[in-house]
């Protein structure tokens, strides 16, 4: 069930099914919680990557790699990576990757909102890991379809179509909806020396959807996707053997290429058997396919060094690899709703099933790679072909959930939710490389979420939360050829959230306190790139407020404090603070409705605009490299005229130039990760 904004000039959703599969006030829900909805997202222009919606959001820092030409979704929740762990869609697990670079992504015009679930909160959905979860929900069918066409241009050469579309039968029991769109844009990503070399994106993505109503308590929704993704290179200069940057880009652009072809099935079975009970059934089966091709920096086999002796000249290593990745997830639960006395329950049962089986086929060249002058690059040199197998791998992991939740209501003011889950998980892993290549391996676990809510008729709403986390890793530890060993996390939480009643408004602050061992991390010394870690704990504070101040005007408002810091780890960074994770960042944005002034000529004009500030974070495990804090600014302009509407977006308006983070080790290179430049995008939509 989608539970759909009402207030069409509104930021503020009052429920949601994310946090505790049931629709729930969220002034009732025990954990903090922010919901991004349609109308925010075509306000603030997100049209090219997901992680755009999650920019001023509480709790949550996008884009640590600078700006991502490839597709991929970077987001840390409360300190910990969450790249993957934290992708969901439609309330079922998204998390399948690859070996490698396998990782799902999303159209943000497929969405009709996204919700953003903070802390662990794997109980009800399992898989949740500890940073928290982001849930994108689909555009379905409804009883008041949509129809638009988008048409899109915008710097870089971007260019975009899409259309939204559906159907009603007349007694409302068929409903069908269509939504597409097209992209093909340059990028930011520019190679020096070719006369204006830019690495491009080509995306398509269509979704068809069907809703049956055969009585008024059954529902059937079937549904689908295709996204097909063709890009280039992502935005990270070479630095120097003195560690400053260059202009140098390690990818070809006659090479890098990165493609991928995912589809989904999926089905929704809802049954309202009496007054009581609720049988639901949630079904998703996920393939990707993509090839890929890319460059490393290589090492002299004699020396281990990436230059040459003139100190810029850099080794490079091409590759390539092929990947596929099958993910099958099964949700089947019970609610009922009932009274004990003075008590109201809404109890949820259910079982879960989740199963991902990934392939990976990593190729090496058997000619050298050519070496590039990082001062005076020189591209499209012919590059060998990588047609020698080097790493044959396969993974199946197999997960089983039974969880039992219930959210008890006494006397109207307080709201006890109590969940419990069961897990059961085996994985089997083959890679050509290590011997034996064979690795099987089962765990187990209890997780558990308790939280009290107290309702004051002001609106005010106080509460305390514990919960926990449990979550099976995908890859392969090659220090000891065995899989990673699974994450935990646990975290209390207190906080206070205000909704005044009759408004739309809504106002959170949260404290926490968050630990997650068998933490994976970055590391260059494994063919992978990843290795585990002990623990690592996260303390913070966070803030948020949407609301409308007065009539017409718009504000959203987000603060985010936090400590992170390493408390076990086996390489001796115990006390420091891992990379990429700022201790402050905040945000803000208001928008206007000008019509409100009564003014005939300014009817239909909205204006808005909104800042962005990221703390500085540190490169390297020792805290020994520091990459500087930086503000951006965003601002849109937009017209609305029966049934046409025209926008005008510009992101890093004042076009600020700042890295978001380095690799750079000072003689052996790295890679400055260039920030987002500014984009400017005007587009025009017509409802009908």
């Amino acid at each position: 069930m989608v539970v759909k904004d009402k207030g069409e000039d509104s930021y503020v959703t009052k429920s949601s099914m994310t946090a505790t599969k049931t629709s729930t006030p969220i002034i009732e829900i025990p954990q903090s919680i922010s919901v991004v909805t349609r109308r925010e997202m075509d306000m603030r222009g997100v049209n090219l990557h997901f992680t755009e919606a999650l920019r001023y959001v509480p709790g949550v820092v996008v884009d640590q790699f600078g700006f991502e030409g490839r597709g991929f979704e970077y987001v840390s929740m409360r300190g910990f990576n969450s790249l993957s762990t934290a992708n969901f869609r439609d309330n079922l697990s998204q998390q399948g990757r690859g070996l490698f670079f396998a990782d799902f992504i999303t159209d943000p015009y497929s969405l009709e909102r996204v919700d953003v679930l903070r802390g662990p909160s794997s109980v009800t959905f399992g898989r949740g890991d500890a940073g928290g979860i982001v849930n994108r929900v689909t555009k379905l069918p409804s009883a008041t379809p949509i129809r638009e066409i988008e048409l899109q241009y915008g710097n870089f050469d971007r260019k975009r179509i899409a259309t939204d579309f559906g159907l009603v039968n007349a007694d409302g029991t068929l409903m069908f909806r269509l939504v597409t769109s097209a992209l093909d844009t340059d990028t930011q990503v520019r190679f020096a020396n070719t006369g204006g070399d830019r690495a491009q994106i080509r995306r398509f993505y269509i979704s068809p959807s069907l809703t049956w109503r055969p009585t008024d308590r059954t529902s059937i929704t079937l549904f689908g996707d295709i996204l097909n993704n063709r890009s280039e290179g992502s935005a990270f200069l070479q630095a120097a053997p003195d560690g400053s940057p260059t202009n140098t880009i390690l990818a070809e652009p006659n090479f890098t290429r990165y493609s991928t072809d995912q589809a989904s099935f999926s089905y929704k079975l809802e049954h309202h058997i009496n007054e009581t009970f609720t049988a639901r059934q949630n079904f998703r089966f996920m393939r990707l396919d993509g090839r890929y091709r890319d460059i490393d920096p290589g090492f002299d086999p004699d020396t281990g060094t990436r230059f040459a002796g003139d100190g810029r000249t850099l080794r490079r290593s091409a590759f390539s690899t092929r990947e596929q990745v099958d993910q099958t997830v099964l949700d089947t639960h019970v609610e009922a709703r009932a009274h004990t006395g003075p008590l109201r329950h809404t109890v949820l049962v259910g079982i879960d099933w989740n199963r991902v089986e990934s392939t990976l086929q990593y190729f090496t060249p058997s000619a050298p790679t050519p070496s590039i002058d990082i001062f005076n690059p020189r591209y499209n040199q012919p590059m060998p072909t990588p047609n020698s197998l080097f790493i044959n791998g396969a993974q199946k992991v197999d997960q089983v959930g039974f969880y039992v939740q219930d959210q008890i209501k006494f006397d109207q003011r307080w709201v006890l939710t109590l969940s419990g889950r069961h897990d059961r998980v085996s994985s089997v892993t083959n890679v050509n490389i290590f011997d034996p290549q064979h690795s099987p391996s089962k765990d187990a676990a209890y997780t558990g979420r308790a939280g009290l809510t107290y309702l004051f008729s002001s609106g005010v709403a106080p509460y305390v939360s514990y919960s926990q986390s449990f979550l099976p890793q995908y890859g392969l530890n090659f220090f000891n050829n065995t899989p990673f060993e699974p994450t935990r996390a646990s975290q209390y939480e207190v906080g206070i959230k205000y909704q005044p009643p009759g408004t739309r408004s809504l106002f959170t602050a949260a404290l926490f306190e968050l630990t997650k061992t068998n933490v994976l991390i970055p590391d260059p010394r494994t063919p992978l790139g990843l290795s585990q870690t002990g623990e690592i704990r996260s303390r913070g504070a966070e803030l948020e407020a949407r609301t409308e101040v007065f009539r017409g005007l718009n504000l959203i408002g987000a603060f985010t404090y936090n400590d992170v810091k390493v408390t076990e780890s086996a390489q001796g960074f115990e006390g420091k603070m891992p990379i990429l994770v700022p201790n402050t960042s905040t945000s803000g944005w208001l928008d206007y409705n000008l019509g409100t002034l009564n003014v005939d000529w300014l009817r239909g004009f909205f204006i808005g605009g909104g800042v962005r500030y990221v703390g500085k974070v540190f490169n390297d495990d020792a805290n020994t490299s520091i990459t500087p804090s930086f503000t951006l600014f965003d601002a849109v302009v937009r017209y609305d005229h029966g049934p046409w509407q025209f926008l005008i977006n510009a992101n890093n308006i004042f076009n600020e130039k700042y890295f978001s983070a380095s690799s750079v080790v000072p003689g052996s290179g790295g890679s400055f990760f260039m920030g987002t430049q500014r984009t400017v995008v005007g587009t025009l939509k017509f409802r009908f």
